[in-house]
């Protein structure tokens, strides 16, 4: 007599399937360093909950996760109910005085909290940080942006101990220069510099959109599943990129020029986006992988 299955017992077999296809790829990742960068435009309370639900079982699973957080919608926000009207050159906010208190109060005051509250909530022990703690970032002054600054050094150890203690770091994207002075940083060239010196193994960039797109714009445009740091440093070079993607896809190419062996442009607004492309066979969005034939890490496959 064949077995009775009732739709019960379905629905505990497809979790059980999921289980099993996933099991390969989480002993693969136990131990390993993984670098979330997760965007102000990928924010939203639904997506913020699922992102920490997934940070917290990554932990659980033994991977030690650092995640960087934007917040350029929020500072924007809140810049306007003060009567700031933002003004940006290549992409880059122009930070004088009143901005860089709007930046510091919606990062630190705003974005970070929440995250740190959502992670613990989750399951995960976070810790909210900036990169002005325990020197974590030396900046180099951008002229003509006012407090914009440039990752110069970047000293983990801060970063290393927290790991260490099975913590999750939430560092806002905030620096110091040699001589002390607070400076903005982009959020995207932080989690670069943070994966070459932890170092990571890979780096994960949560946006508003769905990965890297060939022909953007076009009749002709298609997701790129896997793309090499080659062809995204031609294409950066040619200048062939929508603006919004520059700093990304150039942080990108900086990790795994500096040795991270795996980048990813996900769309962060899928829920559960960062365990799809980690625990799945399949993967979404655009893996970055180094130029062909260059050594990987033992055991690091591609997804």
């Amino acid at each position: 007599m064949d077995p009775v299955v009732t739709d019960r017992m379905r629905q505990a077999q497809t979790k059980a399937r999921v289980l099993r296809e996933a099991l390969p790829w989480i002993t693969r990742w136990a131990g390993r360093t993984l670098v979330v960068k997760y965007g102000g435009n990928a924010m939203s309370d639904g997506a913020d909950a699922a992102f920490a639900a997934d940070i917290a079982l990554l932990r659980a699973v033994g991977l030690r996760v650092v995640v960087v957080h934007g917040g350029g919608p929020q500072i924007s926000a809140l810049g306007s109910r003060l009567g700031l009207t933002p003004t940006f050159v290549d992409g880059r906010r122009v930070t004088d005085d009143a901005t860089l208190e709007t930046v510091s109060m919606a990062l630190l005051g705003q974005v970070s909290p929440r995250l740190v509250g959502m992670l613990q909530s989750a399951g995960a022990p976070a810790v909210g940080l900036s990169g002005t703690d325990g020197a974590l970032l030396t900046v180099a002054p951008v002229p003509g942006l006012g407090h914009v600054g440039d990752v110069e050094r970047v000293d983990p150890q801060v970063l290393l101990t927290l790991l260490d203690d099975g913590m999750v770091p939430v560092v806002a994207s905030l620096g110091r220069d040699a001589a002390g002075a607070l400076h903005n940083v982009n959020a995207d060239a932080v989690a670069a510099a943070l994966a070459v010196a932890l170092p990571a193994d890979k780096i994960i960039y949560l946006t508003n959109v769905p990965g890297l797109y060939e022909d953007f714009g076009t009749a002709d445009s298609t997701l790129l599943s896997e793309v090499t740091a080659g062809r995204l440093r031609a294409l950066l070079d040619a200048g062939e990129l929508h603006a919004g993607m520059v700093p990304k896809v150039a942080g990108v190419v900086a990790a795994l020029d500096g040795g991270v062996q795996q980048a990813h442009l996900l769309d962060g607004r899928v829920e559960h986006a960062v365990l799809l492309e980690i625990f799945t066979d399949e993967g979404i969005g655009t893996m970055v992988v180094p130029e062909r034939g260059s050594s990987s890490p033992q055991g690091v496959a591609a997804r």
